[in-house]
């Protein structure tokens, strides 16, 4: 859509039927918590141009090289840093120059096991680690807009400007909804990866290509020195949108009705044609997958299968796929079923 000269307002209203895109100064300057890690029992946190501290209840120790995290049986954390280690039911990371630690080195750190197993690196923020279900659990703490916003990594950087503002606009909604109280899944507003929204922090904000992006979300926010005074938003009857989102559709989105059971009013089927544009030069277009005989009576639990029938929504969404095999039997999967067992690009689909 921002390839064929639709504002970024335009391309949000499209999707969002019946919200409204507008400009508020509430929690414009808020923090919001992001889960980097858990799961493991310990993490190195490794500084880069600068130090750090490590605040374990009343103690503050400061550190120029790697501090190691471990959890431990009785439910606390335990930091190693050098030779001596502290122990603590939560402790706190801090490093330079960030508004926390007020400092000329523009310091980063790294993060050992985040970001699907890699490092993350971030330059923003401050962490908190506590124990999560007898696992470490890693929290940054950053400002939702000047910090969080810069390191989201949902579209690529080298689309149009209006459609990175539309993005941003959307990250920021999606965000702004999840603030308050912590999720007791995660002791998070939100997760780094696509369960909520992928962050990489530093390295996607760093990156070499990423101006455009930064520039997107400072366009959709206006600031006071250092602090954000009010942030473009998308609004439904006066109440921020749960601004769900993917990265491509068919030839019709789909209903939360169709998705989820339940129906909400801005998320209807509405004309999913825009990412078929050949301006839009969008590699998932159209796609296709063969799969094997094996794979399908895998995947049904049969010993092979004959034929199929595909049961659809309005929209296109699978709901049901039935499965025959040569001697008769039957086995059912949901569209999301047979979509994660064949890694299907989508659960709209025919079967030819």
């Amino acid at each position: 859509m921002a390839t064929a000269g639709k504002s970024s307002t335009q391309i949000l209203q499209h999707y969002y039927t019946g919200a409204k895109v507008t400009t508020m100064s509430k929690n414009a300057d808020a923090s919001l918590k992001v889960q980097l890690l858990t799961g493991k029992k310990s993490v190195t946190v490794t500084p880069r141009s600068g130090r750090l501290r490590v605040k374990v209840g009343s103690k503050t120790i400061e550190s120029g090289s790697k501090v190691t995290i471990e959890r431990t049986s009785s439910g606390s954390v335990k930091a190693t840093v050098g030779s001596k280690s502290y122990s603590g039911s939560k402790l706190t990371l801090e490093w330079q120059s960030t508004r926390y630690w007020k400092s000329s080195s523009a310091t980063t750190v790294s993060v050992s096991g985040a970001q699907n197993g890699a490092t993350g690196t971030y330059r923003h923020g401050r962490l908190e680690i506590g124990q999560l279900k007898s696992s470490l659990n890693v929290i940054n703490v950053v400002g939702l807009n000047k910090e969080y916003l810069p390191g989201i990594a949902e579209m690529p950087a080298s689309w149009q400007s209006e459609a990175l503002r539309a993005q941003a606009i959307a990250s920021r909604t999606y965000a702004y909804r999840n603030l308050g109280a912590v999720k007791p899944a995660c002791g998070c507003n939100v997760y780094d990866e696509v369960a909520s929204q992928r962050f990489l922090g530093w390295t996607h904000e760093n990156a070499g290509d990423s101006g455009p992006w930064r520039k997107a979300v400072a366009a959709t926010q206006t600031t006071s020195g250092s602090t954000v005074r009010s942030a473009r938003l998308i609004t439904y009857k006066g109440g921020l949108i749960d601004a769900v989102y993917s990265s491509s559709a068919g030839s019709k989105t789909h209903s939360a009705a169709e998705v989820w059971g339940s129906a909400v009013p801005y998320l209807v089927s509405v004309d999913g044609s825009p990412p078929k544009y050949a301006s839009a030069q969008n590699p998932n277009a159209s796609w296709s997958v063969t799969a094997k005989q094996s794979d399908m009576a895998r995947a049904f639990g049969l010993a092979d299968v004959r034929s199929v029938a595909v049961a659809k929504t309005g929209s296109g969404l699978v709901k049901t796929v039935k499965a025959t095999s040569v001697k008769g039997k039957t086995a059912s999967l949901t569209g999301d079923q047979l979509r994660t067992k064949l890694k299907l690009k989508s659960a709209s689909f025919s079967v030819a």
